[in-house]
């Protein structure tokens, strides 16, 4: 909650969900009447977002959850087998397990306690049985983001519901509309204010505007258009457009006036808006916005760009050496097997300088920064990037 970073995608994500700072509301405003209720419109666009939002949360969460028993049943089911080729084994003595657990269909309290009871009495050989503790909490703080939550996670979620082809379509068929939503308004946005100005047919402009977007688009699809994808999310969408709402705010506020504004408000609705407005849109959301401007730069300045890098040879992610490297001077990180590489984003203390460094190194942003190499992990799946 203290990072900048945080607060930024938070802001990024009002100004999607409203389409604040795309030029889509003052596009379609553009076609109201002189005395509509554009102030009735704003709360209650305001409100239906919220509440959109709030629903969305709870489907997402209750999606991840539902996905995150799925994976510690089948967990403890594959560990409860192990469990008991070890007691046939003679690895484990049947003494240790209480009398009233069948391992062959025991629950998630159950197995908790023989895996407890196994780790005390095996306590110097526990770790060469391979159990795994098998708790949802650990499944459930694997983050998920981006393009991972709609195409991975929630795919493989509904995979296990009933009817899962038709959930599986509707799922999709959503994406795409919402998709096809998204882009009216950024297009309008485009187009009607070229339009009003150079007197260009609509359709033509139309037409071209989407072609144009459909060609940059082609290296979104590339086999490395993942990495494009992040890069354009994580340095173009997001500080680009907290930017562009800074100005705007600017430019009413104090270039155009805000007592003028108010009086063209009044002038409209035939009431003068509430001095709540007033001191929001003169005082507060530019003091906000540019506190958070100038957070996001500092923090950007202070951990160095990067990202994750698929290097087929190593099986691992991993970003290239400064010039000044030779060899394999730059040491290993510390590596993870791949259950526990739940994100990209990897915790600090990972980050490790090249060899002869007094001091560690870790990266703010959660991304390689240059000079830092990925461990090798063999078994690490290209898919999981």
């Amino acid at each position: 909650m203290l990072e900048p970073k945080v607060w930024r995608e938070a802001a990024t994500q009002v100004f999607f969900a409203l389409g604040l700072g795309f030029g889509g509301v003052i596009a379609f405003s553009s076609y109201n009447k002189r005395d509509n209720n554009c102030h009735f419109d704003a709360v209650l666009v305001s409100f239906i977002n919220f509440f959109t939002s709030v629903l969305a949360t709870l489907v997402v969460f209750a999606v991840l959850g539902f996905k995150a028993n799925i994976v510690n049943e089948k967990c403890i089911s594959q560990n409860s087998e192990m469990i008991l080729k070890l007691l046939k084994m003679g690895n484990i003595s049947w003494d240790v397990i209480p009398h009233h657990i069948n391992l062959s269909a025991v629950t998630v309290e159950d197995y908790r306690l023989v895996y407890d009871i196994i780790q005390k009495v095996k306590e110097e050989e526990f770790a060469v049985l391979h159990l795994n503790a098998c708790q949802i909490e650990d499944e459930l703080n694997k983050a998920v983001q981006g393009t991972g939550l709609a195409f991975i996670a929630f795919t493989e979620a509904m995979t296990h519901f009933p009817a899962s082809p038709f959930w599986s379509v509707m799922f999709f068929l959503m994406l795409i509309n919402l998709g096809l939503g998204s882009m009216f308004g950024t297009i309008e946005g485009i187009i009607t204010p070229i339009v009003d100005t150079f007197k260009v047919r609509k359709e033509i402009l139309t037409v071209i505007c989407c072609l144009l977007a459909f060609c940059i688009g082609l290296i979104f699809v590339q086999r490395s258009g993942n990495y494009f994808v992040t890069m354009f999310d994580d340095y173009s969408a997001t500080l680009p457009l907290l930017i562009v709402v800074i100005l705007e705010n600017i430019a009413v506020s104090f270039v155009y006036g805000i007592d003028k504004f108010i009086e063209d408000l009044t002038d409209m609705l035939g009431f003068a808006p509430s001095k709540y407005y007033y001191y929001m849109w003169k005082y507060i959301s530019p003091l906000m916005l540019l506190t958070l401007l100038v957070a996001s730069i500092v923090n950007m300045g202070l951990s160095p760009p990067g990202y994750n890098a698929w290097i087929k040879e190593k099986r691992g992610r991993v970003l290239k050496e400064p010039l000044n490297l030779e060899g394999d001077d730059a040491s290993l990180i510390h590596g993870k097997i791949p259950s526990e590489m739940s994100s990209p984003n990897f915790g600090k203390n990972i980050y490790r300088k090249q060899s002869g460094s007094p001091t560690l190194d870790t990266a703010p942003n959660g991304r390689y920064g240059i000079g830092y190499l990925m461990a090798d992990m063999p078994d690490m799946p290209e898919s999981d990037l």
